[in-house]
């Protein structure tokens, strides 16, 4: 039966299938790739065993007698195998480096004696290699230091030479086989989970900062100290999204992947150092709080009808730590304006036959919302500040007449006005035998 060529018309219809299927092979290639990236311990996994493999396999073809010692270049590829480029280049210069001197340490101790290492061999190759390896500069080849002068000691035997020296260059293989896996197959970038772990922990701030204002909406005292210990974790959290971001910084650093996205990382340091600064005031707002919700200091009170002024408040500026990078306008305007209720109620509270600590509990949180606002607008320039005192004491007065002095106080501050209500409820530093007053 004669052939049949294919005609003009069939190459017509095969060519889209087999567009069709080329898409469909991309499609799946691609699909993986993201699966690969998207769990950097599987493809840290596949990235080393592929190097192990390789260098493995290389290691027999290395000229001279090391390739009688093939077994060393995995362990090489898997010691030089790390998340980053830049990890994997200088844990295996160092671990190299460390080899090097264990082996000259094992080589000097076989020079000091005849015959097989004995007892004392290997405690003076141990004490010497204990106190070298506290070389810092050593890094990761520290712990190797004591690995390579045993192995060559005890393993070398009468070939002490040719076993340094295939150690030594089958090592060697190992690392280069990992450096250049790591450098070719898919180097990992780690920017987008340093902006995650960012976008997490501004959200856990802006949730303890409404906890914390929820100790003022309850009765006291408080039994549940749960808030307490979420807002305690805080600088443990921030100490690992730090890691997290300076790891995303060094995984570009040499990386050919970063060539096509080209962005350093200083908005997450920034943003990094200004949750930093938050989290420190959150925490002694929580501190404050912890004290007056349990009635357990006489240094620090506050008015019972002061509570929920600082609630307001302190919901005011969760919500501007939320909204962090938004440009949110109206929150900062809003945030500061509650802050300054707040000192407006504190000021109301003040008076001459009461003690200061009456109010030390308001004023120290105010002091810490305020500084919280600074440090996430520290230059002003997302949102105004609110009117100045004296222009809304000007605005108010027009409005009812009183010529600038609006419920006892002028602009130059509060008056002693026999007038205006007093707070004639005990202090909130408790005395023997005080009830405690539930809202």
């Amino acid at each position: 039966m004669p052939d049949r060529r294919p005609t003009p018309t069939d190459r017509r219809a095969t060519s889209p299938d087999r567009r069709a299927a080329l898409r469909r092979d991309a499609h799946t290639a691609t699909h993986w790739t993201r699966v690969l990236l998207a769990q950097p311990r599987l493809l840290l996994a596949v990235k080393t065993a592929l190097a192990a493999a390789l260098a493995y396999w290389i290691a027999p073809q290395v000229p001279g007698v090391a390739a009688d010692y093939p077994y060393y270049a995995p362990l090489g590829a898997v010691i030089a195998m790390y998340p980053t480029i830049k990890s994997s280049l200088r844990q295996g210069f160092q671990v190299l480096v460390g080899v090097i001197v264990g082996i000259a340490l094992a080589t000097a101790v076989f020079s000091l004696q005849d015959g097989q290492p004995g007892v004392l061999a290997v405690a003076l190759v141990v004490g010497v290699g204990v106190l070298v390896a506290g070389i810092r500069w050593l890094g990761a080849g520290r712990d190797w230091v004591l690995t390579a002068g045993l192995f060559v000691l005890l393993l070398g035997g009468a070939n002490a030479e040719a076993y340094s020296l295939g150690y030594i260059v089958q090592i060697g293989v190992g690392v280069v086989v990992g450096v250049v896996v790591n450098l070719v197959l898919v180097p990992p970038l780690y920017a987008s989970r340093a902006e995650e772990r960012l976008l997490r922990v501004k959200d856990s701030l802006a949730d303890r900062a409404d906890e914390v204002a929820g100790v003022f909406e309850t009765p006291w005292p408080l039994e549940d100290d749960e808030w307490e210990r979420r807002v305690g974790v805080l600088p443990s959290t921030l100490r690992r999204v730090r890691d997290t971001v300076a790891y995303a910084d060094e995984s570009r650093r040499m990386n050919p992947r970063w060539l096509l996205r080209r962005r350093d990382l200083g908005q997450e340091y920034a943003d990094l150092a200004t949750y930093e600064r938050v989290s420190f005031h959150l925490q002694d707002v929580a501190e404050v709080s912890g004290i007056l919700g349990r009635r357990i200091g006489r240094q620090i009170g506050m008015p019972d009808d002061l509570a929920p002024d600082v609630a307001h408040a302190v919901h005011g500026v969760a919500t501007v730590i939320r909204r962090h990078g938004a440009e949110d306008v109206d929150a900062f305007t809003d945030a500061r304006r509650r802050v300054a209720d707040l000192w407006d109620a504190v000021d109301r509270h003040r008076h001459r036959d009461r003690p200061t600590t009456d109010t030390s509990g308001g004023v120290s949180i105010a002091v810490s919302l305020g500084r919280i606002i600074a440090a996430l607008d520290p230059d002003d320039t997302t949102a105004p500040r609110p009117e100045d005192d004296a222009a809304e004491e000007a605005r108010t007065a027009d409005d009812d007449g009183t010529g600038g002095q609006v419920g006892g106080t002028d602009s130059t501050g509060p008056v002693d006005d026999d007038s205006a209500p007093r707070d004639t409820a005990p202090h909130d530093t408790v005395q023997d035998g005080d009830a405690d007053p539930a809202r």
